[in-house]
């Protein structure tokens, strides 16, 4: 029907002028998408309309039903598009792909179990992780706040500095630190580059992860709905200017910044009491893991906090 409408319009467009009354019209046609109804389209055809995230989930489905991607890199850019330039706008894009994967890890369409016949079993663990990679934010918030409340009472969780288990966990984590800086230098970036990537990684998870992850939990006890939110499109002259020097822009994104803040205040507390216990009854060996740890993400999410109450100040 709307083709066919498309099709008398452009017959008509030479011989008549079509009113705004017209136009208004066929406007309010188009939005209601009733000319899908008894089609293809969203299930067969063009996208799938079974997740928000529609780009994503359509290319899963395409390779579960077989297709084969190919490495197309053209010297002239094939699509040019905009990008968040804030960092509300980016926390609320970052809520709604999280949301959306999320929705699709814990579904029937779940890579580790309904892709793993229809491809690879790399292929299938990739889109795995992709899928729950929101969890991620159950696992940091576990380990930027246990560990921390154990320093401040005095309880070791960790090896002690002297013994030789201790070098199993430092090298685990220092392989994933310097595996990432080894991806930043061999993409030509320069050093900075991995140390702002670290405070973003870390944003990101308690921020627009963190809310993602609470929108399917929401949905899934009946609490919430699906909502579909938008980002800014305008170009906003002040805002370009802070993305292409690089600086945080933190206006508006008030309500995301609590959990950040959180972080920060509970790891400050329990810094500076388990540091002061160890002053006064020693046991440094004895807490050196713990301590590197909450330094570690203290300075990570701190400097972050800091920047945007001074960018907002």
């Amino acid at each position: 029907m709307l083709i066919d409408s498309l099709y008398s319009n452009n017959e008509q467009r030479d011989n008549k002028k079509e009113s705004p009354e017209e136009l208004l019209k066929e406007a309010h046609f188009l939005a209601t998408c009733t000319f899908e109804r008894g089609t293809k389209w969203g299930s067969e055809m063009g996208f799938s309309y079974e997740c928000l995230l529609e780009s994503t989930f359509t290319g899963y489905l395409l390779h579960c039903k077989g297709w084969t991607s190919v490495y197309n890199y053209p010297k002239r850019p094939a699509f040019l598009g905009c990008t968040t330039i804030d960092v509300k706008d980016a926390m609320v894009q970052l809520r709604k792909f999280n949301s959306a994967l999320l929705q699709v890890g814990l579904s029937k369409f779940s890579p580790l179990t309904f892709a793993v016949s229809r491809m690879s079993a790399i292929q299938s663990m990739c889109y795995g992780y992709l899928a729950l990679q929101p969890l991620f934010t159950i696992s940091l918030l576990i380990l930027g706040t246990v560990p921390q409340f154990c320093f401040f009472k005095d309880i070791p969780l960790y090896p002690k500095l002297t013994s030789p288990w201790l070098a199993v966990f430092a090298i685990i984590w220092a392989s994933s630190l310097l595996q990432h800086l080894h991806e930043v230098l061999s993409s030509g970036d320069p050093l900075v580059t991995w140390w702002y990537e670290q405070r973003i990684w870390v944003l990101k998870i308690v921020t627009g992860s963190l809310f993602g992850y609470l929108d399917v939990v929401l949905k899934w006890i009946g609490i919430t709905a699906t909502v579909f939110r938008l980002t800014n499109k305008a170009i906003d002259k002040d805002k370009m200017e802070k993305y292409e020097k690089g600086t945080f822009d933190f206006q508006g994104a008030e309500l995301f910044m609590i959990p950040l803040g959180f972080l920060v205040l509970w790891n400050l507390v329990c810094f500076i009491g388990g540091s002061w216990r160890i002053v006064v009854n020693g046991g440094f060996g004895d807490m050196f893991g713990q301590f590197l740890l909450s330094t570690y993400i203290l300075v990570l999410s701190y400097t972050t906090l800091i920047e945007g109450m001074r960018r907002k100040g």
